[in-house]
């Protein structure tokens, strides 16, 4: 006859060979109490100061202060369709100089990364303003024939139309593939220097 086992020492069994990774457990404790303070530092509800930050930088292991900080300036050089406060941008490359040690090399790289981002929102409106203009003979065309066909003027507008508002998505999208490509390059040379 075979013997009836508890779920207790079937979950003994299972959980005999497993090793409890202190040193990564710690890791991930420490890099994620970095990117809490990175966090608080870029934070607008209630911020810390930059003294603050270095302080807490200084108080955490080296090398997973400094992950956390190159990941958070990272993830946080991303494209944005509305303008990013140049505050923001501030305390990123404040962060970037934490990370580098202050080299010029590495903020130099970092501010023309910032100035590629401040571009893109004007870069998109810019491009949508043309194509509505581009667009323009064919919504007043559009316009007469309705006028025409139902005896009253019909005011369209682009940002309505299908046809736009599909060739406008393919044009921005290509646009924002452009600048998604560049921003990879340079970011990855910054995380470098970082």
């Amino acid at each position: 006859m075979s013997k009836i086992r508890s779920a207790w020492e079937i979950a003994l069994e299972k959980t005999e060979g497993i090793e409890v990774d202190k040193d990564r457990i710690r890791h991930e404790e420490d890099l994620r109490k970095a990117r809490e303070l990175v966090g608080r530092f870029l934070s607008d509800d209630e911020p810390i100061s930059t003294a603050e930050l270095e302080e807490g930088y200084k108080a955490l292991p080296a090398k997973e202060a400094h992950e956390g900080v190159v990941m958070s300036v990272m993830q946080n050089l991303v494209l944005n369709i509305d303008p990013v406060s140049d505050e923001r941008y501030a305390k990123l490359r404040t962060l970037a100089s934490l990370a580098s040690k202050g080299s010029q090399e590495a903020l130099a790289l970092f501010d023309q990364v910032t100035a590629f981002l401040k571009q893109y929102p004007e870069h998109r409106k810019q491009l949508f303003e043309q194509l509505k203009q581009r667009f323009a003979p064919a919504m007043q065309q559009k316009s007469e024939e309705m006028r025409q066909r139902y005896g009253q003027d019909v005011a369209l507008s682009a940002e309505r139309d299908p046809e736009f508002i599909k060739l406008a998505q393919q044009q921005l999208d290509k646009l924002a593939a452009q600048y998604e490509e560049n921003l990879a390059e340079a970011k990855k040379e910054l995380e470098d220097l970082l």
